[in-house]
């Protein structure tokens, strides 16, 4: 639109990246509820919005209707907003693989694309400090996914997928914060925090350099979709490649979900579910 422009130069600065095939998302209700008796705060991915040579600057309500913007939240965007709870959490695509369904109330707003702005942390005005320390403090916070995935081993039943990767149940994660500070963990439990090796993905091999990094598996969680599909949900230290520890690159991150299950196996959907600290 003619003299709709208010800026000349606009830069983002995010805390960290993921790939563009995963969403952003507030955690589930038993994740929310596991950091509220441990402490921990969950957001999403912090960013700052540089602008340079503004035409005038952004009042606080100039600043709530670009989040709004950016959220699709108008009247006319709930039209199909209650649809989604109805459907089962599960259901298979065209293809015939299992697809998850997000509830309405995870999103951050109702953008189709899944981006949006926490109303937790409004958007808001600050110094060019703000930025400096976004990838520094990224290093230092755990990361919550959740993903699903396939296996070419036959999976009979939860308990056999729990007893081979060695975690805790589907939405038990509240009760095992619970047992672990009381000192009455499961013995699957106390395989996590577990440490692994990761090199280099052959994906970013040609841009960036070969090296072998520690990371940890701080915990996880499974359930069973069928003999060959089943669901999983961790917390991982920063810089941990969740897509290389599912199918274990060639070999090139130990351990990994397929060498725990004792077969191939590969990852068909990943969402980040909160950043902790």
């Amino acid at each position: 639109e003619k003299g709709a422009v208010v800026y000349g130069l606009c830069k983002f600065h995010a805390s960290g990246r993921e790939d563009m095939d995963v969403r952003m998302l507030l955690p589930p209700p038993s994740v929310a509820e596991a950091s509220v008796k441990s402490g921990a705060v969950i957001t999403g991915r912090p960013f700052v919005c540089e602008i340079f040579d503004a035409h005038k600057m952004p009042t606080v309500r100039d600043l709530q209707d670009v989040a709004n913007a950016i959220n699709c939240q108008f009247e006319e965007s709930n039209e199909n907003g209650s649809s989604c709870g109805e459907k089962k959490e599960v259901q298979l695509d065209k293809n015939g693989w299992p697809m998850t369904l997000v509830q309405p109330e995870r999103y951050h707003g109702n953008n189709p694309r899944g981006v949006g702005v926490g109303m937790s942390f409004p958007l808001s005005l600050v110094s060019s400090k703000a930025f400096s320390g976004l990838q520094s403090e990224t290093e230092e916070k755990v990361k919550l996914y959740g993903c699903v995935c396939h296996t070419s081993v036959p999976i009979s039943s939860d308990e056999e997928l729990l007893q081979k990767l060695g975690c805790t149940a589907w939405n038990k994660e509240g009760e095992e914060v619970a047992a672990v500070n009381d000192g009455d963990a499961t013995p699957n439990s106390r395989m996590y925090p577990l440490k692994i090796q990761q090199s280099t993905p052959l994906r970013v091999l040609h841009r960036r350099s070969s090296d072998v990094r520690t990371r940890y598996i701080l915990s996880l969680s499974a359930c069973r979709i069928d003999d060959h599909w089943f669901r999983l949900r961790m917390s991982t230290s920063a810089g941990t490649y969740v897509k290389e520890f599912v199918h274990g690159d060639c070999g090139r991150t130990q351990p990994n979900i397929g060498s725990m299950l004792g077969g191939r196996t590969d990852i068909t959907e990943l969402d980040c579910e909160g950043i902790a600290f």
